[in-house]
């Protein structure tokens, strides 16, 4: 369902790796004595993962927008039992899962990245979900719609008996839902990699879903072989000798939202080689301006990528009359990111590109600068006439 809110806004090879050990054994806010190492995270700021000797205690930090100085607490373990005496506060998880119902779409490419598709039970927004095999299962049933926010089917919820529940919330409100779902005896973790304002950061999300399934060492592989991957085409772009100015989206309803300055797309503009219009602007979050403001600042865009979904410039001047008077809709380069979408309007690029970032990142690096990838064909991208 998450697919949604961002259209408004917008084989792998094995590597060793082992966790940093930390040299403070001591743990303040839980009552154990030993911490024998923390998970090595490179650029995700939203989470943080803790081995103890019979358990892992995973902290979320600050999981929606606006939220300050937030935290959720979990300890996983493969037996329950053996755990110490714990702060109530922190939510017990008995690994590995094996039902897990999915509220977003992202967290099906993770667990789909993981090779967990036959745990997913349940999803949310079954029409925007694009990854086939979890569409073969709704469509036999294997997998049910469990509906979203206000409209989540908390009956239905409860007779999955699912081991745990992944949601993710845009606002404070989510906090209400899981605390529901936790009252029924379901377990719920916030999954908040929306947030994080690098590709990189994250894709590295996949190592807190893979604890659930004692699947640490994977996750790391994948991640080191993606980041390797996402790093040396970063070095491929900045052989160009040209940074196309880019424009992102459309209006909806009046208002342009286009990604701050310090979000992740900003991020992928500029590791992809190009001169992203809003770069100067040091906000995460999206922008909220006007028709006006973007006539006066991206009139002479050079590059226009993400414009919903829409897939022929006709389309475009149909939305508003305004756009036949904007000079990016004839001299720029337009891009959609829809080139995989389902019967339903599902794309896949807000979810299997959660897991391939050097791929998204591949496809901008051969608009901007196409010479630099000679007959590259383009994955999630494609071209709008």
């Amino acid at each position: 369902m998450k697919s949604i809110l961002r259209l408004l806004f917008l084989s792998p090879i094995v590597f060793f790796i082992s966790c940093n050990v930390s040299s403070d054994k001591n743990n303040e806010n839980i009552s154990v004595k030993e911490r024998l190492s923390i998970c090595e995270i490179k650029y995700a700021q939203g989470f943080k993962i803790e081995y103890f000797n019979n358990f892992k205690l995973i902290t979320i930090k600050d999981p929606w927008q606006g939220a300050d100085n937030v935290e959720f607490r979990y300890a996983l373990a493969d037996n329950l039992d053996s755990l110490p005496e714990l702060p109530d506060d922190i939510i017990q998880i008995k690994t590995p899962v094996e039902k897990v119902v999915c509220l977003s779409t992202t967290h099906i490419a993770f667990i789909d990245a993981l090779n967990k598709n036959n745990t997913i039970n349940g999803i949310s927004g079954h029409k925007y979900v694009y990854n086939q095999l979890v569409r073969e299962a709704l469509e036999t049933n294997k997998i049910v719609d469990v509906g979203y926010d206000n409209s989540l089917n908390y009956e239905l919820l409860a007779s999955i008996k699912p081991d745990l529940v992944t949601t993710y919330g845009i606002g404070s409100q989510v906090a209400t839902y899981n605390q529901r779902m936790n009252e029924l005896g379901i377990k719920t973790i916030i999954i908040a990699e929306y947030l994080e304002n690098h590709p990189l950061g994250k894709l590295e999300w996949i190592k807190l879903v893979a604890e659930f399934y004692n699947m640490d060492d994977f996750a790391a592989n994948y991640f080191n072989n993606i980041e390797k991957q996402y790093l040396d085409l970063v070095t491929i772009s900045q052989k160009a000798d040209s940074k196309p100015t880019v424009l992102f989206g459309l209006p909806w309803k009046e208002v342009w939202y286009v990604p701050g300055g310090n979000s992740y797309l900003a991020k992928l503009v500029n590791d992809a080689g190009g001169d992203y219009i809003w770069k100067s602007n040091k906000s995460r979050e999206s922008l909220t301006l006007n028709f006006e403001s973007i006539f006066s600042k991206a009139n002479k865009a050079e590059v226009w990528l993400n414009t919903g979904t829409v897939n022929k410039i006709e389309e475009i001047i149909e939305m508003d009359e305004r756009f036949k008077k904007f000079n990016p809709l004839t001299s720029a380069k337009i891009f959609n990111n829809n080139a995989k979408v389902n019967a339903y309007g599902g794309i896949d690029y807000w979810e299997s590109g959660i897991v391939n970032p050097h791929v998204i990142l591949k496809d901008m690096i051969a608009i901007f600068n196409p010479e630099l990838i000679p007959d590259y064909e383009l994955v999630y991208y494609k071209a709008i006439h």
